[in-house]
């Protein structure tokens, strides 16, 4: 919509309340400004917490250009999301996995891992109860070239994009291949003989991606973490326990060695999905 300043002024309103000011630098404050030089009452920042909680995807791209990072995990009470043998279908409710799809529906592309291609083959689309949903653009992160002509999310039928990270250890050939299937191939730097996570989220907030929700695999989450990429949390709790030493858990990859290096969490809120504990929070910034 054009800007609403110019309209409240000739409509005559007397006072207007604002939640938040526009985090945009080149807009943010000049309306505010424009309409108490008319003689306005403007009150700024009432609820403001709630506000930015719903505009979070917009403050984070429009501020840094990059996507606002969901990661989100189904595990059992004891920390599992497969069983000893691979089996994780289903570890959450019905209700949960409805409300995943709800988040898909919101966001602009969900990302996982080769791992969890070749393993779950899943095909990354949004299906709620009224199919209404919006498929999110599919991203895979594969710096070897893995991934099988024949993967779901190469073949669905989506209007929605493929695309495939990866580095330049890919071959030409899969690269091609890939692009006749119609997904969209990106080469990007390796760090530790991955794809570049940063360098990736930074390519896909210039593709306009500005939100991006993260299903990934242990290696894949660790990563994210680490990288400092993931904005909020989205962890639902099954009341079942796998067990077993060697049974997968929803961040792998090197972890870390001291307790004063965790990720902390932040604005935590616990609420019930179906028989399921569903467990909100916000990557708690360093300094803040």
């Amino acid at each position: 919509t054009p800007p609403c300043a110019d309209l409240i002024i000739r409509k005559g309103i007397a006072k207007v309340i604002i939640g938040m000011e526009d985090p945009n630098e080149l807009v943010a404050g000049r309306g505010i400004s424009l309409l108490k030089n008319h003689g306005i009452y403007v009150e700024v920042g009432v609820l403001e917490n709630e506000v930015r909680k719903l505009n979070e995807i917009f403050i984070k791209y429009i501020t840094t250009k990059m996507p606002f990072c969901i990661a989100k995990s189904g595990m059992t009470l004891d920390g599992k999301t497969a069983t000893v043998t691979g089996q994780s279908k289903w570890i959450t409710s019905e209700t949960s996995r409805a409300y995943v799809h709800h988040i898909r529906h919101q966001v602009a592309g969900i990302m996982v891992g080769i791992g969890t291609v070749l393993a779950d083959d899943p095909s990354l689309t949004t299906r709620l109860a009224d199919e209404t949903g919006k498929d999110p653009i599919r991203i895979i992160v594969d710096s070897g070239g893995r991934i099988p002509l024949e993967a779901r999310v190469l073949t669905v039928d989506s209007t929605a994009k493929t695309i495939v990270a990866t580095t330049i250890n890919m071959s030409m050939e899969k690269k091609e291949a890939l692009e006749r299937l119609g997904a969209t191939v990106l080469t990007l730097p390796s760090k530790n003989n991955r794809v570049d996570l940063k360098a990736l989220m930074i390519e896909l907030g210039s593709l306009g991606i500005d939100s991006i929700l993260l299903e990934g695999g242990s290696t894949l989450n660790f990563s994210a973490f680490n990288e400092g990429l993931i904005d909020k949390t989205v962890t639902m709790i099954a009341p079942k326990i796998f067990g077993g030493a060697t049974a997968k858990t929803p961040v792998g990859g090197q972890g870390i060695c001291d307790v004063s290096d965790a990720v902390m969490l932040e604005d935590i809120s616990v609420s019930l999905l179906g028989e399921d504990i569903l467990i909100e929070g916000y990557i708690k910034k360093e300094g803040v």
